[in-house]
């Protein structure tokens, strides 16, 4: 007699294979230097910062649901200045413009990443089943992850893209 395979088989299966589709055109872009906007880095966090807000305003918190809430933010944020600290930046020596590029490690972050929402997310899940945790302060405190971690990487990208064209701008000017 063969045994059936679990239920929720399909909810496994799923996001592994789209988190193999995403990693694959994902390796293909960071394979690409591409041109860095300084101007433009603040658009990413600023749409998570929207998203945050209505989200915060849908499932607002409570209590203690303020400090879970805190943590996951702090915590978004030392992941995001790690993160940030692994894509290359530097000036094109024949434009002067600033150029980035995506690392194999910054791609080993984002796939530990994404296991480990996984598995959060279903602890999670089977924790507010259970009634033992509000379902909104989950989804509250992955949106509010998001925003700390893209902010702070786009943050901190910023500042070194900000220091290498300065560092740029003053060689020129000795030269």
């Amino acid at each position: 007699m063969q045994s059936s395979p679990p239920s929720n088989i399909y909810s496994i299966v799923i996001p592994i294979l789209v988190i193999g589709v995403v990693l694959f055109f994902r390796v293909r872009r960071m394979k690409v230097q591409r041109p860095l906007k300084l101007g433009t880095l603040w658009v990413v966090p600023a749409i998570f910062l929207v998203v945050s807000g209505l989200t915060l305003a849908q499932f607002p918190p409570h209590g203690l649901d303020w400090a879970w809430l805190a943590l996951a933010l702090l915590l978004g944020a030392a992941l995001g200045w790690q993160r940030g600290r692994l894509m290359k930046i530097w000036v094109d020596p024949e434009s002067g413009g600033l150029m980035t590029q995506g690392s194999g490690w910054a791609l080993v972050f984002l796939v530990v990443l994404l296991v480990l929402r996984m598995a959060l997310r279903e602890g999670l899940v089977m924790e507010a089943d259970a009634g033992a945790i509000d379902i909104g302060l989950i989804n509250s405190a992955f949106v509010v992850f998001a925003f700390g971690l893209f902010g702070t990487q786009r943050g901190e990208m910023a500042l070194r893209a900000t220091r290498l064209t300065k560092a740029h701008l003053e060689a020129g000017e000795t030269a």
